[in-house]
């Protein structure tokens, strides 16, 4: 079985959510029965500067059971802008990783 924590199944993820009809510009909205929420957060420093890309999935329950995760995307630059890292990790806070994986088995051919 995957693990969560795997680029591909973050990709997955991110792809069904993201793909959802409508939601250009929102920070909230509902995909595949997944209430979603994405924020930014920012630092500026003199030597280095940061943004943090938050999302939030959470399942509404149902036959693939409740669950709730995060995915952190982060980019650091150096003073002068260039990149220095890009990190993405995912947080599973409530609920089993295979209902996870379950529900991207079952929407993945959405998106085909």
């Amino acid at each position: 079985m995957l693990r969560l924590s795997r680029a591909l199944v973050i990709q997955q993820l991110e792809l069904l959510v993201d793909a959802s009809k409508g939601r250009l510009g929102q920070h909230e909205w509902s995909a595949r029965g997944v209430d979603c929420r994405r924020e930014r957060h920012s630092h500026s420093a003199p030597g280095y500067s940061f943004d943090l890309d938050i999302l939030n999935l959470r399942s509404k329950g149902g036959t693939g059971g409740r669950w709730e995760l995060f995915i952190v995307t982060e980019f650091w630059r150096s003073a002068g802008g260039s990149s220095m890292h890009s990190p993405k990790w995912l947080k599973l806070v409530s609920g089993r990783s295979s209902d996870v994986l379950g529900w991207i088995k079952r929407h993945r051919e959405d998106v085909g």
